[in-house]
């Protein structure tokens, strides 16, 4: 859904009953399409961001911190990309991190354990974790530390936006289920990434691509790993993340609404709406606002 949808069907998505869902939804495409916040010129452009990251990553291959990491075919398919403002790039999840690292700790070391059921689908939701001792989850589970990137690959996990930011882990390190795809960001913003995975464009692209038997379908380790990545300058992933939290602070406003009376809830969302639509022409939000309210107003000051 674009700007100029949401708006023409906004009387008809605020009584709709997904339409937080959908906000949520749009708000996170908004913000990997660099439409949510403003770019600034003087800073630091993706280019360098990402040539930076390549150093690091050799530095890290010799001095035998990592491994050489693995190459996949490309299946980059440039119909599918959308444009991007002038100081972002087009890179791939494999090229901002490291995949599927694995940890090495004493077996008495305390850590955390996250089973699929622990990872949120939701934006904003914080894993939960076991405390088990290392030697009991090392093998056999998928490894991670603090600030990894996770995203579940199976069924309906996947399509349903399972994926988190692991934070909390004790001992700062930990283990889950098999089904996680992992990404060790490198100069990038763990919840940059993170909206990334949520948002529609990755998610309705990795759906056909999903490959195996009903029911046990899953994201391919190629697919992730070769994923379109948009990235933005660094300063500005951290005003997309800001902004992001403060909208999806605004949708838990309006679930906890739905009870009340419409003209709360068309308050509440026409503040996520100007905020969330401020690139978007005057003329079109002042003519919108003239068919909500039935009266005339003055230019925005978007």
């Amino acid at each position: 859904m674009n700007v100029d949808q949401l708006l023409d069907n906004f009387e008809r998505l605020v009584d709709s009953p997904n339409s937080i869902a959908r906000l949520r939804r749009f708000i996170l495409d908004l913000a990997v399409r660099g439409k949510l916040v403003r770019q600034d010129p003087n800073e630091e452009p993706a280019s360098d961001l990402l040539k930076r990251i390549s150093e690091e990553k050799a530095r890290l291959v010799k001095t035998g911190m990592i491994g050489k990491h693995k190459t996949y075919p490309s299946n980059l398919k440039k119909d599918q990309l959308f444009q991007l403002p002038g100081n972002w790039q087009w890179s791939r999840i494999a090229e901002i991190g490291i995949l599927n690292p694995r940890n090495t700790a004493e077996d008495t070391a305390m850590a955390s354990f996250v089973p699929m059921r622990m990872i949120p689908a939701k934006y904003g939701e914080a894993n939960q974790h076991e405390i088990r001792q290392w030697g009991q989850i090392k093998k056999g589970y998928t490894h991670f530390v603090e600030g990894d990137v996770a995203l579940a690959k199976i069924t309906p996990c996947f399509e349903n936006g399972k994926s988190v930011v692991l934070r909390g882990l004790i001992g700062g390190l930990g283990s889950g289920t098999t089904e996680l795809h992992i990404v060790r960001p490198l100069f990038v913003v763990p919840e940059y990434i993170l909206i990334f995975l949520k948002c529609p464009y990755f998610i309705e692209t990795g759906i056909p691509e999903m490959t195996g038997t009903a029911g046990q379908k899953r994201v391919s380790a190629e697919f992730f790993a070769n994923s379109p990545f948009p990235v933005p300058p660094l300063a500005e992933q951290r005003r997309i993340v800001a902004k992001v939290d403060e909208f999806m602070a605004l949708c838990d406003r309006l679930e906890t609404s739905l009870s009340s009376s419409v003209a709360t809830r068309l308050l509440l969302l026409e503040a996520l709406l100007h905020e969330a639509l401020m690139t978007h022409s005057k003329e079109r939000l002042c003519a919108t606002n003239r068919w909500k309210y039935g009266h005339s107003v003055g230019e925005s000051n978007v």
